[in-house]
């Protein structure tokens, strides 16, 4: 018996898994590479789109040499890149949305990329 709080039934939620699966999936990471020689991180988009991000736009590895910005993993579904050593990660929805930091940062991004074009 369902807790007399609980309103949805077995219908409801039938359908409610019925139009969640007609829903197109989320684009999530499938790659990630760091190339050091231009200071730059190359994402691969399940749905075709590839990001060219400069390490010194990501809030999280803004200050990393190198060798700490390769030391990343990628998190399962693809959702995030994860710097261990760093403890400091960067979520792929965000990244897709321009969104390498908090707001504060990203404004601080803008103000820099303005000011040097």
């Amino acid at each position: 018996m369902l807790h007399p709080d609980v309103r949805d039934t077995m219908e409801e939620i039938e359908e409610m898994l019925a139009a969640a699966k007609l829903e197109p999936p989320s684009p999530s990471l499938i790659h990630a590479e760091y190339l050091r020689d231009k200071d730059l991180f190359i994402l691969k988009i399940s749905d075709g789109r590839r990001l060219a991000i400069p390490r010194e736009d990501i809030w999280a590895v803004r200050n990393a040499t190198p060798d700490q910005a390769a030391n990343f993993i990628t998190e399962a579904p693809g959702s995030d890149i994860w710097w261990p050593e760093l403890d400091e990660g960067l979520y792929i929805p965000y990244a897709l949305e321009g969104r390498y930091g908090s707001d504060a940062w990203m404004d601080h991004v803008h103000r820099r990329t303005t000011t040097a074009a």
